[in-house]
């Protein structure tokens, strides 16, 4: 197959000897007798619908290619004439597995009649005892098959479901639900990616020529649903599809050898799929011409998801805030500036998909962090804005019915920070000293603590601002103005360092449609609250309770000082006058005696004279 013998052009031919002799009776008899033969390639494998892999030479204009016609004339009985046939192997041959067959086919060719002739002479026939047909093959050399030269190929197939985003090839498989089956999360961004793995292993490695040789002309064949078509392939097979790309033949090789794996991926659309399909699977079936009859189809099967790409963003301006001045009651509340500082929340809604008429009403949820459990306010709406739904009302603002000032403060400027004096609702105005007469006393430590209040924790109370968003596409913004309520935090939290307020919003949907599922659609909004120095610098400790502190330190001085100068421990050490007192007196040089000492015999002169005394003496 590898070797081009053809004479004058290139390919691989094989040539066949036609050869043909006759006897009659009686042996005396011994016409001349042309036979027309008719020669035939390919015939069982065209029976199966499937393609012939040759063709003879030369080729003629009037017949088929795999048909062809010689005549071979006999001269006399026993004698045997041949007819040399030339056969020209298709290019890209896929079958080399199968044997070619060939089909010969032989009549006497008829005698043209004398017309001046009364009595023409009788024309040979064939005997009805021998067929007129004859049928012979040829093998290919059958490499990979074992010493039995009969391919028994083990194909094993496994799949799995995955994604990959438009414009890039990165596979993400998809999720498993808990009964084992893949869900396919749908969306516009996304396609279906159907990864197959097929291996040509033994199954017994202990036995390996049992199985597991060189599947001939391996090839998948895809089918699929009406929602799915065929889009693609991956490396390393060739795929074709159908027109309509109902279906698919993955190529996977000729032959697919022995210890092989084929890796590849299958790319599916899902255009057609829609709101109502819950489910879908694709069939996949092994093919080889090798003996394998254990192949049967398999279904690969997922679940579906409607995916909304509805995403939800916010933000604060300004996104640090101050509480200062004096406490001030809800009732001689009259302007909204009076409330505290003011901040503005922004909330983005973006859907690039289709109009949500046909998925279902979605709304826009704000869980609002109105007041404390103590039921003391902490946010109040002041108003709001919904860019993109003018006329949806959802808000509850300014409940109290506050007036606004003639200087309102815009959102985007900072809380102004300089402390105030407020009228409480008595009509009087709290000064320094009465800030030092009603705020409790802190520990620093406790000055240095840190509140998150959220609805989650339960260190908030929340209200639910819910906005519909019916026939809603692209983009909307949503803007609530608000001040904080500024005299809780001065009850509340005199001494805490810094609070974080969240506010958290989310897109939910009511539709009919149970496997809808949304992606990006929740966000939280934190501001970071600080209280004013001139605050925390008025958490002092009243001097009364210094002054008791010093006096009572000055007591327990006094009194420990007093214990220790009862037991004594001022007083100095002194000597008894009957302790014996020790007196020595150096003896002058010229005057000091001699004396000998016993031990070393050794001359010494004494040098002091001691004695011992006391004063009792």
């Amino acid at each position: 197959m590898t070797q081009q013998n053809c004479e004058d052009q290139d390919g691989v031919c094989v040539t066949v000897d036609v050869c043909f002799s006759y006897t009659a009776d009686p042996e005396t008899y011994a016409p001349n007798v042309t036979l027309v033969v008719l020669l035939e390639a390919d015939l069982e494998l065209r029976k199966l619908n499937l393609p012939h892999r040759v063709h003879f030479l030369p080729r003629s204009a009037t017949q088929l290619d795999f048909l062809h016609t010689v005549e071979v004339d006999l001269i006399g009985q026993g004698n045997l004439t041949c007819q040399v046939v030339s056969l020209q192997l298709q290019d890209n041959l896929r079958d080399k597995l199968r044997p070619i067959s060939l089909s010969i086919t032989h009549r006497i060719k008829p005698k043209r009649r004398h017309l001046h002739k009364r009595l023409a002479e009788l024309s040979p026939v064939l005997s009805p005892a021998m067929p007129t047909t004859l049928h012979t093959e040829f093998n290919f050399l059958r490499e990979g098959c074992g010493e039995d030269t009969i391919c028994q190929s083990n194909l094993q197939l496994s799949y799995q479901f995955g994604s990959r985003t438009i414009n890039t090839d990165e596979f993400t498989p998809l999720q498993i639900d808990e009964d084992g089956v893949p869900m396919l999360r749908l969306s516009d961004r996304i396609l279906l990616v159907l990864e197959v793995t097929v291996t040509n292993m033994p199954s017994d490695p202990d036995n390996p020529q049992q199985d597991g040789d060189d599947a001939h002309a391996a090839q998948l064949r895809v089918s699929l649903p009406d929602i799915l078509s065929y889009s693609g392939f991956r490396p390393q097979v060739m795929c074709q599809a159908r027109e309509n790309g109902s279906d698919a033949i993955c190529e996977l090789g000729n032959p697919l050898k022995r210890d092989a794996t084929v890796k590849f991926q299958i790319i599916l659309s899902t255009s057609d799929i829609t709101v109502e399909t819950t489910d879908s699977y694709v069939d996949l079936k092994l093919e080889t011409i090798s003996e394998q009859p254990d192949l049967s189809p398999v279904t690969a099967y997922f679940k579906v998801e409607i995916e909304l790409p509805l995403s939800v963003g916010g933000s604060a301006n300004p996104h640090q805030l101050f509480f200062s001045g004096t406490v001030k009651g809800e009732s001689a509340m009259k302007t909204v500036e009076e409330v505290g500082s003011a901040v503005e929340y922004t909330f983005q809604v973006n859907n690039p998909g289709k109009p949500l008429q046909s998925f279902g009403s979605a709304f826009l949820n704000i869980m609002w962090p109105h007041e404390l459990a103590n039921g003391k306010w902490l946010l109040y709406p002041t108003g709001f804005k919904f860019e993109g739904h003018p006329h949806t009302h959802c808000v509850t603002v300014n409940p109290l019915g506050l007036h606004h000032g003639n200087h309102t403060h815009p959102a985007h400027l900072k809380a102004r920070r300089k402390g105030r004096s407020h009228l409480t609702e008595e009509g009087q105005v709290m000064t320094k000293s009465s800030i030092d007469r009603t705020t409790p006393a802190v520990a620093a430590s406790e000055r240095r603590k840190s509140l998150q209040l959220d609805c989650l924790l339960g260190s908030a109370r929340c209200t639910l601002f819910q906005c519909p968003l019916h026939g809603f596409s692209g983009s909307a913004h949503l803007k609530i103005q608000a001040r904080l309520w500024n005299s809780t935090f001065l009850e509340e939290f005199p001494s805490v360092s810094a609070l974080e307020l969240i506010v958290r919003a989310n897109i939910t949907v009511k539709s009919s449609i149970k496997h809808l599922v949304l992606g990006n659609a929740a966000s939280q909004v934190s501001v970071t609250i600080y209280p004013e120095h001139a605050l925390t610098d008025q958490s002092w400790i009243p001097w009364w309770i210094i002054l008791i502190a010093v006096l009572a330190g000055n007591l327990v001085l006094a009194l420990l000082v007093c214990i220790l100068w009862k037991c004594g421990f001022f007083q100095r050490a002194q000597y008894k006058d009957t302790v014996p007192q020790y007196h020595a007196v150096k003896i002058p040089r010229q005057d000091r005696p001699q004396f000998h000492d016993e031990k070393t015999g050794i001359l010494h002169k004494k040098e002091w004279v001691t004695h011992w005394s006391d004063s009792s003496s």
